[in-house]
């Protein structure tokens, strides 16, 4: 699988070992807005471009359509991240 950062042009292959697409962000050298990791404050919230994410625990509050907790999900394919 293929996760691309779009505002920032990174693309790399998702790797199992991290724990969520807000870890796997930061491996890249990316710092994106975040504060609880688990999927209460919102703060991680970003457009999802393209494809499919599955929530490692379910999000406190259901983010905005087309949106993602970064904080708390993986990938079920290539996703497309507005970051």
């Amino acid at each position: 699988m293929i996760i691309t950062f779009r505002k920032s042009g990174k693309q790399a292959a998702w790797s199992e070992h991290a724990r969520s697409l807000l870890e796997f962000a930061e491996d890249q050298g990316l710092n994106p807005d975040f504060s609880c990791r688990s999927g209460v404050c919102g703060t991680c919230s970003t457009r999802l471009v393209e494809g499919r994410v599955t929530y490692s625990e379910e999000p406190l509050d259901e983010p905005d359509p087309g949106h993602v907790l970064i904080c708390c999900s993986r990938p079920v394919e290539s996703v497309v991240l507005d970051l």
